[in-house]
């Protein structure tokens, strides 16, 4: 279908994308987009500590409700920006909607801290989680994942670690947009919309990848891109959900196969008229809300 005609909205202002790249003008350009400092919408309590001496999360309330499940929210931004602030109205919404506590989980970027820190920092937060859950009042039998673009592959990757080293039990996991090693950079979504148009041009792409990882570690590296695990069996339930206009569209699409095809409990969601990153902008489209109240109901099954 067409480009939804509230992208159209947010995009008819947008400078065209950069010829080159750097760390402190992609975070800087990235604060002044995205940085939520409304605090909306209400939310019964949060509270920002840091867990395992160095990792900085934010803790979101619903409601005085106990036992509550636990969701852990990993950011996007190509593994090397955003932040607690750039997700804030998000993880408010997905806390209010599900009605579970969401933890969204700081985890270092590159290029300070390359490949493997963060998805380090993802299985640390996920124990902590498991271990401290009754001092919170929340259900540790009922976590689940979620995460956009770099923060669905640090979730798939979280997923395979766990079920790896018989580590806390995952209910759930919401992949948004994310990228696999599925498909590579040839795929017909990456060749169709990896000019600049929408958010994530091949070349930035690129260049985030080269600074997230090593020049020495293995590109098969199941952990890096969890499409290359030799078994993606006994997963967590899993909805997977991508783009119409994401050149990461089909990397994504091919992972929910390859789910399905180990035997797995997977769903996906084609959001028609959508680009890379819609969830950030999830205030300002009605299909990114109707999506959260999906989810909701998806979990609830």
């Amino acid at each position: 279908m067409p480009l939804d005609p509230q992208v159209i909205e947010i995009y008819k202002n947008r400078k065209t994308a950069q010829a080159s790249y750097s760390i402190d003008d992609m975070r800087k350009n990235a604060d002044l987009t995205f940085n939520d400092s409304i605090k909306e919408p209400d939310i019964y309590r949060t509270e920002d500590m840091v867990i395992c001496g160095y990792i900085p999360i934010r803790i979101y309330t619903p409601s005085k409700a106990v036992n509550l499940p636990v969701m852990l929210y990993f950011h996007g931004g190509g593994f090397v920006m955003h932040n607690i602030a750039s997700h804030d109205s998000l993880c408010r919404k997905l806390s209010n909607e599900l009605e579970f506590a969401v933890v969204f989980v700081g985890y270092r970027l590159a290029p300070e801290y390359k490949y493997p820190a963060c998805m380090e920092d993802a299985y640390l937060s996920l124990e902590w989680v498991h271990k401290n859950a009754v001092n919170f009042g929340w259900d540790n039998t009922r976590i689940y994942l979620a995460g956009d673009s770099a923060g669905a592959t640090i979730c798939a990757s979280l997923s395979l670690k766990a079920r790896d080293n018989n580590g806390p039990r995952i209910s759930a996991q919401v992949l948004f947009y994310g990228m696999f090693g599925a498909s590579g950079n040839g795929s017909e979504s990456m060749e169709k919309f990896g000019g600049g148009e929408y958010v994530l041009p091949r070349e930035m792409s690129d260049w985030c990848m080269e600074q997230f990882i090593p020049a020495d570690v293995n590109r098969d590296d199941c952990y890096l891109y969890p499409a290359k695990a030799i078994d993606s069996s006994v997963l967590p339930r899993t909805l997977v959900v991508t783009g119409e206009y994401d050149p990461l569209r089909d990397d994504g699409e091919e992972y929910f196969r390859i789910l399905k095809n180990s035997g797995n409990d997977v769903r996906l969601i084609r959001m028609d008229g959508m680009m890379h990153g819609f969830m950030l902008y999830w205030n300002r489209l009605d299909r990114a809300k109707a999506l959260i109240k999906y989810i909701a109901e998806w979990i609830g099954q």
